[in-house]
């Protein structure tokens, strides 16, 4: 009995310590999710689990060209024939 509760208290320690960490914020999801009809800054973070402050975040990183994801326009990717 007591190994069972031991057991349940450290595995609530474990999500709760999962659930305060920052994780990375996928931008490049968010601003596809914007791009959406209807969507507003607020929806879309309700809808992802993240602050308004980071979907914001990354509208501001677009804004600045900051998409490091994007290729070239004159490199193809890599597979593609010549």
């Amino acid at each position: 009995m007591k190994l069972g509760i031991s057991m349940i208290a450290g595995m609530l320690i474990v999500v709760a310590g999962a659930a305060t960490g920052r994780a990375e914020v996928n931008c490049k999801f968010v601003l596809k999710n914007l791009s959406l009809p209807g969507r507003t800054v607020q929806s879309v973070a309700e809808t992802m689990s993240i602050s308004e402050e980071d979907v914001k975040k990354c509208q501001d990183q677009a804004a600045q060209g900051g998409g490091g994801d994007q290729k070239p326009a004159g490199e193809k990717p890599a597979g593609e024939g010549k």
